[in-house]
C-alpha cells in the first residue's frame, strides 16, 4: 500500500510517495494528517491519493497516523489541487490554509549540550566562532535544550546557526530533528434551549424582572419559544439584546 502526500513545507511544490506499513494499512486514508521522513527531518503531510504503485523506484515508510479522522474532505483535496493548478501555487500551501489553526506544525531542531555539562577549556569556541558560539552555550546551559525557533528570539538578526554547526561537528552540541504536536484544543460553544413549554414560558413572561431588563429578557424567551433546537448563545444576544447575565436569571428560575 503507498500513499500520496502534501507536505507541510509550504516552499515545497508537488507530492511525495510513501509505503505504508502493514501496522497502519487499513487505518490511512485520503484526508489523513501523517508524519513523514523528509530529507533528515520529520514533518507532516496531508494524504491526498492512495496509488497502486509509486511514482519512485524507492519508497520511504510513513512514521505515524496522527488522526484516523480525515482533516480534509475529498472536495476539499480536489479543490486544494484546482488552486495549486490554476493559481500557481504549492500544494502544500493550498492545503496549509485549509487546516485548522494550531493543527498543521513544521518541523524544528531541537540542540542541546552533548554533555549536559558547560564547556571544558580543551572544547572552547575558536575566535572565528567566539561570541556567538559562547552566548549559544552559555544559553543551552541556562535553559536546557531549545528548539531553533526558540533560540530566534534570543539572537535577533544574527546568524547564529553557522556557530551552532561547527559546534556540533566538534561535538559539543546534539542536534535533532522534531515536529512539535498539534496544538489543536477543543472549541465549547455556549447554548440555551427553552426548558418548559410555551404555554409555561408564556406565563411567566410578566414576571421576568424589572422594568429595564423585563423587554429584553421577554424578548430572548420568545425567541427561545421559536427555536426548534438549542441555539448559540450569541444569536440569542442578537435576536433580544439580553446578555448572559439575563439567560442565568432564566435558568434559575427554571
Amino acid at each position: 500500500m503507498f500513499a500520496r502526500l502534501a507536505v507541510n513545507l509550504p516552499a515545497v511544490s508537488g507530492m511525495f510517495d510513501y509505503a505504508v506499513s502493514d501496522e497502519l494499512a487499513g487505518q490511512v486514508g485520503v484526508g489523513c494528517l501523517v508524519t513523514a521522513p523528509f530529507g533528515n527531518q520529520t514533518v507532516q503531510g496531508v494524504v491526498m491519493e492512495l496509488p497502486d504503485a509509486p511514482s519512485v523506484a524507492e519508497t520511504r515508510p510513513l512514521e505515524s497516523l496522527l488522526d484516523p479522522v480525515p482533516v480534509l474532505t475529498a472536495p476539499q483535496i480536489e479543490l486544494a489541487k484546482w488552486m495549486s493548478a490554476h493559481y500557481l501555487q504549492p500544494l502544500a500551501a493550498v492545503v496549509g490554509m485549509m487546516l485548522p489553526a494550531g493543527l498543521s506544525q513544521q518541523a524544528d531542531v531541537l540542540y542541546q549540550l552533548a554533555d549536559g555539562r558547560p564547556e571544558t577549556e580543551d572544547r572552547l569556541p575558536s575566535p572565528a566562532h567566539g561570541q556567538v558560539a559562547n552566548r549559544l552555550l552559555k544559553l543551552l546551559h541556562e535553559r536546557g535544550p531549545l528548539r531553533g525557533r526558540q533560540i530566534d528570539r534570543h539572537f535577533a538578526k544574527v546568524d547564529w546557526r553557522k556557530s551552532a554547526d561547527w559546534l556540533v561537528k566538534r561535538g559539543v552540541l546534539r542536534r535533532q530533528s522534531i515536529l512539535p504536536p498539534p496544538r489543536v484544543r477543543p472549541k465549547f460553544v455556549r447554548v440555551a434551549q427553552l426548558a418548559v413549554t410555551p404555554a409555561e414560558a408564556e406565563a411567566a413572561m410578566p414576571s421576568l424582572g424589572a422594568k429595564q431588563t423585563l423587554a429584553r429578557r421577554q424578548a430572548a424567551l420568545r425567541f427561545l419559544v421559536r427555536a426548534v433546537d438549542a441555539v448559540n448563545v450569541s444569536w440569542v444576544y442578537a435576536e433580544s439584546g439580553c446578555n448572559l447575565a439575563d439567560l442565568e436569571i432564566l435558568e434559575e428560575r427554571g
